[in-house]
Protein backbone atom coordinates (compact mmCIF):
# COMPACT_ATOMS: atom_id res chain seq x y z
CA UNK A 1 0.00 0.00 0.00
CA UNK A 2 2.79 2.43 0.91
CA UNK A 3 4.63 1.54 -2.31
CA UNK A 4 1.50 2.24 -4.38
CA UNK A 5 1.03 5.60 -2.68
CA UNK A 6 4.70 6.52 -3.27
CA UNK A 7 4.40 5.51 -6.93
CA UNK A 8 1.22 7.53 -7.33
CA UNK A 9 2.79 10.58 -5.70
CA UNK A 10 5.92 10.31 -7.88
CA UNK A 11 3.85 10.07 -11.06
CA UNK A 12 1.67 13.00 -10.02
CA UNK A 13 4.72 15.19 -9.43
CA UNK A 14 6.28 14.22 -12.76
CA UNK A 15 3.11 14.91 -14.70
CA UNK A 16 2.46 18.20 -12.94
CA UNK A 17 5.89 19.45 -14.03
CA UNK A 18 5.16 18.46 -17.62
CA UNK A 19 1.93 20.42 -17.89
CA UNK A 20 2.38 23.61 -19.89
CA UNK A 21 0.99 26.63 -18.04
CA UNK A 22 -1.61 28.68 -19.85
CA UNK A 23 -0.47 32.24 -20.49
CA UNK A 24 -2.69 35.04 -21.65
CA UNK A 25 -0.16 36.23 -24.19
CA UNK A 26 2.53 33.90 -25.45
CA UNK A 27 4.24 36.79 -27.26
CA UNK A 28 6.54 37.02 -24.24
CA UNK A 29 7.80 33.45 -24.48
CA UNK A 30 10.46 32.46 -26.95
CA UNK A 31 11.56 29.01 -28.04
CA UNK A 32 14.60 29.54 -30.26
CA UNK A 33 17.81 31.51 -30.36
CA UNK A 34 16.68 33.90 -33.11
CA UNK A 35 13.36 34.94 -31.63
CA UNK A 36 14.45 38.30 -30.24
CA UNK A 37 13.67 39.67 -33.68
CA UNK A 38 10.08 38.49 -33.26
CA UNK A 39 9.63 40.40 -30.00
CA UNK A 40 9.49 43.68 -31.85
CA UNK A 41 10.51 44.55 -35.36
CA UNK A 42 12.91 47.16 -33.98
CA UNK A 43 14.33 45.19 -31.04
CA UNK A 44 17.62 43.46 -31.70
CA UNK A 45 19.64 41.91 -28.92
CA UNK A 46 22.51 42.00 -28.33
CA UNK A 47 23.83 44.57 -30.77
CA UNK A 48 21.63 47.62 -30.12
CA UNK A 49 21.04 46.86 -26.45
CA UNK A 50 24.72 46.33 -25.66
CA UNK A 51 25.78 49.37 -27.67
CA UNK A 52 23.28 51.56 -25.82
CA UNK A 53 24.44 50.25 -22.45
CA UNK A 54 28.10 50.85 -23.41
CA UNK A 55 27.27 54.54 -23.84
CA UNK A 56 26.51 54.67 -20.10
CA UNK A 57 29.20 52.39 -18.62
CA UNK A 58 31.15 54.35 -16.03
CA UNK A 59 28.61 57.17 -15.71
CA UNK A 60 28.55 58.02 -11.99
CA UNK A 61 25.52 57.32 -9.86
CA UNK A 62 23.45 60.34 -8.88
CA UNK A 63 20.14 59.87 -7.08
CA UNK A 64 17.54 61.57 -9.26
CA UNK A 65 20.17 62.02 -11.99
CA UNK A 66 18.94 61.71 -15.52
CA UNK A 67 21.91 62.19 -17.86
CA UNK A 68 25.51 61.17 -18.51
CA UNK A 69 26.77 63.55 -15.81
CA UNK A 70 25.06 61.35 -13.22
CA UNK A 71 22.22 58.84 -13.37
CA UNK A 72 20.29 56.55 -11.05
CA UNK A 73 19.14 53.01 -11.79
CA UNK A 74 15.63 53.75 -13.04
CA UNK A 75 16.71 56.66 -15.26
CA UNK A 76 19.42 54.43 -16.76
CA UNK A 77 16.90 51.70 -17.61
CA UNK A 78 14.43 54.29 -18.93
CA UNK A 79 17.03 55.85 -21.22
CA UNK A 80 18.28 52.52 -22.54
CA UNK A 81 14.77 51.49 -23.54
CA UNK A 82 14.02 54.80 -25.25
CA UNK A 83 15.94 53.53 -28.31
CA UNK A 84 13.12 51.00 -28.77
CA UNK A 85 10.38 53.61 -28.44
CA UNK A 86 9.45 52.35 -24.97
CA UNK A 87 8.47 55.14 -22.61
CA UNK A 88 9.13 53.59 -19.21
CA UNK A 89 8.05 55.37 -16.03
CA UNK A 90 10.76 57.22 -14.10
CA UNK A 91 10.90 55.12 -10.91
CA UNK A 92 11.85 51.48 -10.36
CA UNK A 93 8.55 50.77 -8.57
CA UNK A 94 6.52 52.07 -11.50
CA UNK A 95 8.79 50.25 -13.97
CA UNK A 96 8.06 47.02 -12.10
CA UNK A 97 4.37 47.55 -12.88
CA UNK A 98 4.90 48.34 -16.57
CA UNK A 99 3.10 46.25 -19.17
CA UNK A 100 4.88 42.93 -19.27
CA UNK A 101 5.05 39.50 -17.74
CA UNK A 102 6.75 38.21 -14.60
CA UNK A 103 9.54 35.82 -15.51
CA UNK A 104 11.05 33.18 -13.21
CA UNK A 105 14.76 33.62 -12.59
CA UNK A 106 15.66 30.41 -14.44
CA UNK A 107 13.92 31.70 -17.59
CA UNK A 108 15.58 35.13 -17.84
CA UNK A 109 16.50 36.38 -21.29
CA UNK A 110 18.66 39.36 -22.21
CA UNK A 111 16.59 42.51 -22.02
CA UNK A 112 14.42 41.38 -19.11
CA UNK A 113 14.26 43.84 -16.23
CA UNK A 114 15.45 42.52 -12.87
CA UNK A 115 14.16 44.09 -9.66
CA UNK A 116 15.70 44.20 -6.21
CA UNK A 117 14.69 45.53 -2.82
CA UNK A 118 13.71 44.82 0.72
CA UNK A 119 11.36 42.01 1.54
CA UNK A 120 9.69 43.60 4.53
CA UNK A 121 6.26 44.08 2.96
CA UNK A 122 3.57 41.74 1.74
CA UNK A 123 3.92 42.93 -1.86
CA UNK A 124 7.26 42.50 -3.65
CA UNK A 125 6.35 45.32 -6.04
CA UNK A 126 5.93 47.75 -3.15
CA UNK A 127 9.43 46.96 -1.88
CA UNK A 128 11.31 47.56 -5.17
CA UNK A 129 14.32 49.82 -4.65
CA UNK A 130 16.59 48.92 -7.60
CA UNK A 131 16.31 47.85 -11.24
CA UNK A 132 18.71 46.55 -13.87
CA UNK A 133 18.70 45.02 -17.35
CA UNK A 134 19.52 41.32 -17.57
CA UNK A 135 22.15 40.58 -20.23
CA UNK A 136 22.64 36.81 -19.97
CA UNK A 137 24.98 34.50 -18.08
CA UNK A 138 23.81 35.94 -14.72
CA UNK A 139 25.04 39.44 -15.67
CA UNK A 140 22.92 42.56 -15.62
CA UNK A 141 23.57 46.23 -16.32
CA UNK A 142 22.67 48.71 -13.60
CA UNK A 143 23.64 51.98 -11.98
CA UNK A 144 25.20 51.30 -8.58
CA UNK A 145 25.69 53.92 -5.89
CA UNK A 146 29.33 52.88 -5.40
CA UNK A 147 30.57 52.44 -8.99
CA UNK A 148 28.00 54.02 -11.29
CA UNK A 149 26.77 52.20 -14.38
CA UNK A 150 28.35 48.78 -14.65
CA UNK A 151 27.68 45.11 -15.16
CA UNK A 152 26.93 43.15 -11.98
CA UNK A 153 26.35 39.48 -11.27
CA UNK A 154 23.03 38.19 -9.93
CA UNK A 155 24.97 35.85 -7.64
CA UNK A 156 26.89 38.64 -5.88
CA UNK A 157 25.82 38.31 -2.24
CA UNK A 158 24.11 41.72 -2.11
CA UNK A 159 22.10 41.24 -5.29
CA UNK A 160 21.37 37.59 -4.56
CA UNK A 161 19.86 38.52 -1.19
CA UNK A 162 17.86 41.46 -2.57
CA UNK A 163 16.53 39.85 -5.78
CA UNK A 164 12.73 40.11 -5.97
CA UNK A 165 11.56 39.23 -9.49
CA UNK A 166 11.99 39.93 -13.21
CA UNK A 167 9.67 41.27 -15.91
CA UNK A 168 9.76 40.87 -19.65
CA UNK A 169 8.45 44.05 -21.19
CA UNK A 170 5.77 44.05 -23.82
CA UNK A 171 7.27 46.01 -26.68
Amino acid sequence: MVKNYALFLSCALLFSCAITPKHENRAYYFQGKNEWGNMSSGFRYPIELEERIKEYLGVPYLWGGNDKNGIDCSAFVKQVYEIYGVNLPRTSILQSRFDGMDIPRHALLPGDLVFFGGNDTDSAVDSVTHVGIYMGKNKFANSTSSQGVKYSDLNEPFFFSKYLFARRLKL
